[in-house]
């Protein structure tokens, strides 16, 4: 028992795949300002809320073409869907700016994973339902495996993602929170991918549903 539960960790630690450079490098763009404005002499408050705008806009700037590019695959005309959420994104980031604010920067982090959180949760109450639309009972009969849905994981990393912002934001200051980021989105990564290959099934239990 105990061999087949250490064999199942490391496989599933030595499969995570590796972090892509450019998940990585708005945190990294961030840290890097942060601390070239802080040596510069700009306050503290200024120095953040500017790095931090500026790890956002570089990832809408990153992921704003392959959405673009989805949607349109969907239907012509769709990449307009786009306009209302980027609009509503320059807005908060203006508003960040002009606020100077860390506390409502670091707060915005948290509005967007609770928005992402609550779609989550929409999507996992009308799971089955969706399911239903798209293989209907009866359909498949020699389906080797249930289909794995990401849903609740999603949610579960959005949650975590909330919990720590908001410890940090309680009890450590500015540069402790900025420092953390790279680990987070590291630490984040490792369970994301932990939690999701747990839930896949593996190749003895795929040829036992054969």
């Amino acid at each position: 028992m105990l061999k087949r539960v250490t064999s199942r960790v490391w496989h599933l630690t030595t499969s995570i795949p590796p972090i892509r450079p450019g998940n990585l490098l708005p945190v990294l763009v961030m840290v890097i300002l942060w601390f070239g404005l802080r040596f510069w002499g700009v306050s503290e408050d200024k120095a953040f809320v500017i790095a931090c705008v500026t790890a956002q806009a570089y990832v809408i700037w990153r992921n704003l073409p392959g959405a673009a590019l989805s949607l349109q695959k969907v239907e012509r005309g769709k990449p307009r869907m786009l306009v209302i959420p980027v609009s509503i994104i320059i807005a908060v980031a203006a508003l960040q700016l002009w606020l100077g604010s860390p506390l409502f920067t670091q707060r915005v982090v948290t509005f967007f994973c609770l928005v992402f959180l609550i779609v989550m949760v929409w999507g996992i109450m009308r799971e089955q339902e969706m399911l239903d639309r798209v293989v209907p009972e009866g359909r498949m009969p020699h389906q080797v495996s249930a289909p794995v849905s990401l849903l609740r994981i999603n949610a579960i990393v959005a949650a975590v993602v909330i919990g720590v912002n908001e410890l940090l934001i309680a009890f450590e200051t500015l540069s402790v929170w900025i420092s953390l980021m790279p680990v987070l989105v590291l630490a984040l990564h490792a369970f994301y991918w932990l939690m999701v290959l747990s839930v896949l099934p593996t190749a003895s239990e795929n040829q036992t549903g054969a």
